[in-house]
């Protein structure tokens, strides 16, 4: 896939495309089977990323700001 497609096809799920721009990306999403099929994986794998739910350790937490005093930077 080359990378203007995959550019065009991420900001498309991001919404970054006027009413008219995506209505011609999706006229050529459906013009080809194949780049049909790595929308939906690319869909897939954006869809799954937006349901994972980030939520570091205390342990993790402590490192990072312990390692920023370090340096002289008060992360508090």
């Amino acid at each position: 896939m080359s990378p203007l497609i995959s550019e065009k096809m991420l900001r498309y799920l991001y919404n970054e495309m006027s009413a008219e721009e995506s209505m011609v990306f999706l006229k050529f999403i459906n013009s080809s089977p194949a780049v049909k099929e790595q929308f939906n994986q690319m869909k897939e794998g954006f869809e799954a990323l937006n349901g994972i739910s980030m939520n570091p350790s205390r342990n993790t937490v402590d490192r990072i700001l312990s390692y920023g005093s370090i340096d002289g930077f008060s992360m508090q």
